[in-house]
């Protein structure tokens, strides 16, 4: 079972006890512990997890007692993560100040959590050394974590857990956080020290004016929006791997309640170049790909690559579906149909029971022919609550690759 598997279970796990836990005391022994060991810490090794963690500088409280950290995990004898747990109806925003005196004073600790069992935010000293940043680099909602999130978290396992590499990840998810937004508002509604920067980097417009920022400016919109379409364009492109076989080798016979697209004409399609025997061109014949399909790709593209930037993504038309696969066809992860109703997305790698916890308000259903899992959609538009089913299943036919390559075995031919 992979840790994306044992978070998701422990999420659900989360859902179950929440309405039977009751203070700050049961939240630790209800969510917090079983957190500890899916992260694969010994919560029962005092050499490992410390609980009620006293260090030599702590204070007393009015009520006499030291102050104390609720968890502390350590390697090689020294404390390098702190957790501070509040009662999972506690909202974490103004429970950091401790956290803070523990972390500044513990010059070997550079991670630190503070959690209700069912959220957690983690805190690093991106800004100044042994200083606790005063907001946290990584905000989780467990009850539904995001993929990115997922990713974030393994840093944090026992085998895998590096000081350094945490914090380089999280000064990483910072820049990443802040530029994805500036960016985007940049290439919708250049600022005009923005557009001062282009100009001055292009060099033709002379001395950059006010007159010219104003002529600028939406020159400036058009070329990114034509630049944003060349690179889709190009994307579309991309030859198929030699191997592929011919497409109606690769496209199954339609359900008897699946739609057929019927549609004629020259067929628009991405990763495929020239067919490998005369019955594959016959099989490609009368296939048009849609604006409808094209948005999806586009949608789903953009997600992918808010998670793994350089991640390969690609399509390839059928008159039964629209497929969306990674190198090759062979490497599919997605096929959908929304050109005729019932709209239907169907997900390879991703069991119908997991499919619906990541696609919550949608009707999911084993796929059959067409996948593992199939999802109805009553228009387009709900495409939107797949975004972290679809990341999944992108990441789950990334992995299954990476262990066919690792294991040595050739990929298989299609079933599905």
């Amino acid at each position: 079972m992979t840790f994306q598997d044992d978070l998701l279970r422990h999420a659900e796990q989360i859902k179950q006890r929440i309405p039977h836990v009751h203070g700050e005391e049961a939240t630790k022994q209800a969510l917090v512990v079983p957190f500890l060991q899916v992260l694969g810490f010994d919560v029962y090794d005092p050499r490992e997890v410390r609980p009620e963690y006293i260090a030599d500088f702590a204070k007393k409280k009015s009520n006499g007692q030291m102050e104390k950290i609720d968890y502390a995990i350590l390697l090689g004898g020294e404390p390098v993560l702190f957790f501070e747990c509040k009662a999972v109806d506690a909202h974490l925003d103004d429970h950091d100040t401790q956290l803070a005196r523990y972390f500044n004073a513990t010059p070997s600790v550079k991670i630190a959590v503070i959690t209700n069992g069912a959220r957690l935010k983690v805190f690093g000293d991106l800004q100044q050394p042994n200083i606790m940043d005063p907001t946290p680099w990584l905000d989780v909602d467990l009850l539904g974590p995001k993929p990115t999130d997922i990713d974030a978290l393994k840093r944090f396992r026992k085998l895998d857990f590096s000081a350094s590499d945490v914090l380089a990840l999280a000064e990483e998810m910072v820049y990443f956080n802040a530029l994805v937004p500036f960016l985007s508002t940049q290439l919708r509604e250049p600022t005009e020290s923005f557009v001062r920067f282009v100009a001055g980097e292009l060099g033709v417009a002379g001395r950059v004016t006010q007159k010219v920022v104003e002529r600028l400016t939406p020159i400036f919109r058009k070329a990114v929006q034509a630049a944003v379409v060349d690179h889709v364009a190009r994307s579309f492109d991309r030859p198929v791997a030699a191997s592929e076989p011919p497409a109606a080798a690769r496209v199954p016979s339609p359900a008897p309640t699946a739609p057929a697209k019927g549609a004629t004409g020259a067929s628009s399609v991405a990763s495929t170049g020239t067919p490998a025997a005369g019955d594959a061109s016959e099989a490609r014949a009368g296939v048009v790909t849609t604006p409808e399909e094209l948005r999806c790709f586009n949608l789903i593209s953009s997600w992918v690559h808010e998670v793994v930037p350089a991640g390969p993504i690609a399509f390839r038309d059928s008159k039964t579906y629209f497929t969306i696969h990674q190198a090759n066809v062979r490497k599919w992860f997605v096929r959908l149909n929304v050109t005729k109703t019932p709209y239907w997305v169907s997900v390879r790698g991703v069991a119908p029971e997991e499919a619906r916890r990541l696609a919550p308000g949608l009707e999911v259903v084993d796929g059959g022919q067409f996948g593992d899992s199939r999802a109805v959609l009553a228009s387009i538009d709900e495409l939107q609550k797949l975004r972290v089913l679809l990341i999944a299943a992108y990441d789950r036919e990334t992995r299954r690759v990476a262990d066919d390559t690792e294991s040595g075995s050739d990929e298989p031919a299609l079933t599905n």
